[in-house]
């Protein structure tokens, strides 16, 4: 007796269904603790980390939330710095260029100066990926 006829006579099919849920249910089962996996590690950091007679009162404590200042609180002054870099490049620039010029300036976060300038209205777009200082 061969091929279908000796797998039915001797549960083969059952075996094999069988088989193959065991290999779907072990692959299941393995992604489903890899996904967990940053819990485990989180909860074993906080279990070596922890102080003694803090963790009531951690607890208890509400979390504020911290809303980061802007980077600069006086665009003029980010103004006075960034402007006349930019003489030399005529009535436009490209912002890529303004960083470039600003880069060694004093100006501290300029990448953040020059997006709040951005944000506020101060530099403007005039098309074609090239910006302008509004007057």
């Amino acid at each position: 007796m061969y091929g279908f006829e000796a797998i039915s006579a001797h549960n083969g099919w059952a075996i094999a269904i069988t088989g193959v849920l065991i290999t779907i249910t072990g692959l299941a089962v393995l992604a489903f603790v890899i996904s967990q996996l940053h819990k485990v590690a989180t909860l074993l950091e906080s279990g070596f980390n922890k102080q003694p007679n803090q963790t009531s009162e951690i607890k208890a404590r509400p979390q504020a939330r911290v809303v980061p200042k802007p980077p600069v609180l006086d665009l003029g002054e980010a103004r006075r710095h960034l402007e006349p870099l930019t003489a030399g490049l005529g009535d436009s620039f490209e912002l890529q260029q303004l960083y470039e010029l600003a880069n060694g300036s004093a100006l501290p976060h300029v990448h953040l100066s020059i997006r709040s300038l951005r944000d506020s209205g101060i530099i403007i777009p005039a098309g074609d990926g090239r910006f302008t200082w509004q007057h």
